[in-house]
């Protein structure tokens, strides 16, 4: 496995975006290399974790954290906790093992952005079968979605919307929606990944929603609570926040009919990109404590670190 590189990065934002991560992120040009050096030297003393470290990859927990180089840090260390804890979502996870999903339409994202910038996830859960694969398989596509979008420094700033269509959900599917599958979703989505969230869409609710929903808001966050919209069949409801020019006539929009062909095969082509990536992490299931003070040996570590408010 080749060495990634380090130092080398080069800023893709446009103008306005450069100044939208000032204002929002807490990202300066001048100090961006400095903030990644720095959270680099920190990762690359925890013990048992083989992390990427290449700029880019740091940059997005950066980003994701408002450059608060100790939440940074601590969702770094979350986010390949959670891979090593969850091997029934992340174990040879590639998008050939999740395909039969991104050909039913499972997940797959829009063309066109939102007007606040962010990328826009469709996600249909009506669509899975749970008698082909569990509620973990799920996540792992939606993961890996999430981690191709996350490589556009667009995306970094801007963040993501959800539309989730419920169009077809039964309790062939709710069942298996759990407080154990709730929390694991949350953690791995919600806690562990280097996303920002602008809004989450909930369309065609079934008459049991408020009983699913119920169990999952639990261990919602409250600010993502508070960018939560329940639309109905209401799509004029939803144009207020996803305008009909960027929508398929699905969802009462003026672009051709939802496919998810071109994403499927999109995310299909980064193959061996993502079991390369599926080389990295903890080596053994916990992180030694200090024996002398019992505290986990990743808080020891020195390091001055800002804290800011995070998003």
């Amino acid at each position: 496995m080749a060495k990634p590189a380090q130092g080398t990065y080069t800023c893709t934002l446009r103008e306005e975006m450069l100044e939208k991560a000032k204002k929002e992120l807490n990202e300066d040009p001048k100090t961006r290399l400095l903030e990644i050096k720095a959270l680099r030297e920190r990762v690359e003393k925890v013990p048992g974790l083989r992390s990427r470290t290449e700029d880019t990859f740091l940059l997005r927990f950066l980003r994701a954290r408002k450059f608060d180089q100790e939440n940074a840090y601590k969702q770094l260390i979350q986010y390949y906790q959670t891979r090593k804890e969850n091997p029934d979502v992340f174990e040879n996870l590639t998008p050939k093992r999740v395909q039969f999903l991104l050909e039913a339409g499972v997940d797959t994202v829009l063309q066109n952005r939102a007007p606040d910038g962010s990328r826009v996830i469709v996600f249909r859960p009506g669509k899975w079968d749970p008698d082909k694969c569990d509620m973990a398989t799920v996540i792992g596509s939606n993961h890996l979605t999430l981690s191709k979008l996350i490589e556009e420094e667009e995306t970094q700033v801007c963040g993501v919307t959800m539309l989730i269509d419920l169009k077809e959900v039964g309790w062939h599917q709710a069942k298996h929606i759990s407080p154990f599958t709730a929390k694991k979703f949350t953690t791995i989505i919600q806690e562990a990944f280097p996303v920002r969230f602008k809004g989450l869409h909930y369309l065609n609710e079934p008459t049991f929603f408020d009983v699913v929903f119920a169990i999952v808001k639990q261990f919602m966050k409250e600010k993502i609570l508070r960018r939560i919209h329940i639309h109905g069949d209401k799509m004029e409801s939803l144009h207020q926040f996803l305008p009909a020019d960027i929508l398929p006539v699905d969802y009462g929009g003026k672009l051709p009919p939802l496919s998810s062909k071109q994403w499927m095969e999109k995310l299909v082509s980064c193959e061996a990109h993502f079991a390369d990536e599926n080389k990295f992490g903890f080596l053994d299931m916990t992180i030694p404590a200090n024996p002398k003070t019992g505290q986990d040996a990743t808080e020891s570590l020195g390091g001055t670190f800002r804290r800011l408010n995070v998003d």
